[in-house]
């Protein structure tokens, strides 16, 4: 596991840490005894010198340890991604259709509560408007991803056969 500094989003340290340490068999107070001194070995810099002056007995379990972890290093959380971000991703003079459906669906599978409508409109107001899958959705509107996904993977093998 790579050890966490503080610079990165302090959520996905806990939840990657949680998943690895789900292997341990020990049950009731030797498991949250396990998961509170484990913790430790996961962190390094600006992180390890935070939980080496927490004070003696002020962690009681390791939700108290999470709160504690996260109230520490809450600036260094990544804001969540709205649905609207979408709209930032245009598709480049020379990018093919293939590069940016991959870039476009990369941002699109990490907003938790991804309005579906809205990402489809973010999806064709980045292609080229000259392009025949931006035409060709705006001739034929899409309702679901899926039906992007395939009229997306259809341009895809006429550009690539060219």
């Amino acid at each position: 596991m790579t050890l966490y500094d503080g610079t990165t989003d302090p959520l996905d340290h806990v939840n990657h840490y949680k998943q690895k340490m789900m292997v341990i068999t020990a049950t009731g107070s030797l498991k949250e005894a396990s998961m509170c001194k484990g913790f430790r070995s996961t962190l390094s810099e600006a992180a390890l010198q935070w939980f080496v002056g927490l004070p003696n007995k002020s962690i009681a379990n390791f939700a108290d340890l999470v709160n504690a972890f996260n109230q520490q290093l809450a600036s260094s959380r990544m804001p969540e991604k709205q649905t609207s971000d979408l709209y930032r991703i245009v598709q480049g003079f020379q990018e093919s259709t293939r590069d940016y459906v991959n870039r476009f669906n990369k941002e699109k599978v990490a907003i938790l509560r991804c309005d579906i409508a809205t990402a489809i409109q973010a999806f064709r107001r980045g292609l080229h408007r000259d392009s025949d899958l931006y035409k060709n959705m705006t001739m034929h509107p899409c309702i679901t991803f899926e039906e992007v996904q395939s009229k997306a993977i259809a341009v895809m093998r006429l550009e690539e056969d060219s």
